[in-house]
């Protein structure tokens, strides 16, 4: 299940009171639509809003909307901000349903990465190709993030996306679905694994040479021995 956030909303019966005063006042103005209902103007408190926005998953998780004795379900579909203070200035909400059939991004969490034995033993270094995967799933089986384990990946492997493991009740969307499978992350070989590959076959390269000189060398003294023997 995602992570529950939960905010105090009012909703504005005064329409024509000016968005810049509900700023002023330390309230974001926002709206509040979806499942077949009129949409609603709400506002609520800046520093609140400001807290959720910490989150990394605040997008993709259900939060709980409470308007005194009522509970709403919704996503948080768009903020807007002030580009001069990175302040939100206002904010949309969607409503769902436990049963809302939902696809978005959710954020991928890598662990063990330092201990990954392409990585720690083979000399490999890890490129995460994605942060976030697109889902679909019902609203109530939504998860915080997806866990990705690295422990095991090796030198020239990867994890793919249509290969990991995801919670019960939900998938990879249909677009990713009809898409080609990519990967997720991978293990490669750094420049200097690269350089000592190299100089390894270089220095095996020479022995091999080397080898041959020797085996060369032996052949033509024991050819000049036996053509002393043949003189004598």
């Amino acid at each position: 299940m995602s992570l529950q956030t939960e905010l105090e909303i009012t909703l504005r019966t005064d329409i024509e009171e000016k968005n810049n005063l509900l700023r002023k006042n330390g309230n974001v103005p926002g709206i509040l639509y979806g499942i077949n209902e009129d949409s609603v103007k709400i506002q609520l408190l800046s520093k609140g809003l400001r807290k959720a926005l910490e989150q990394p998953s605040i997008f993709s998780q259900i939060i709980n909307l409470k308007e005194s004795d009522k509970e709403f379900k919704v996503l948080l579909k768009d903020v807007q901000v002030n580009p001069a203070n990175d302040e939100p200035i206002h904010v949309d909400f969607q409503r769902v349903s436990g049963k809302t059939k939902l696809t978005l991004d959710v954020p991928i969490k890598y662990i063990n990465e330092d201990i990954c034995v392409g990585v720690k033993n083979q000399g490999g270094m890890l490129s995460k190709n994605k942060n976030d995967i697109e889902l679909t799933c019902a609203a109530d089986n939504l998860p915080e993030f997806i866990e990705i384990d690295c422990e095991n990946i090796e030198l020239n492997s990867a994890i793919m996306q249509f290969s990991l493991i995801l919670p019960e009740g939900v998938e990879l969307s249909q677009n990713l679905f009809n898409g080609q499978d990519q990967p997720v992350v991978a293990c490669s070989a750094t420049r200097a694994t690269l350089d000592i590959e190299e100089e390894v076959e270089a220095l095996e390269g020479e022995d091999g040479e080397a080898t041959d000189s020797e085996a060369e060398n032996e052949d033509s003294g024991e050819s000049s021995q036996e053509s002393e023997k043949q003189g004598d």
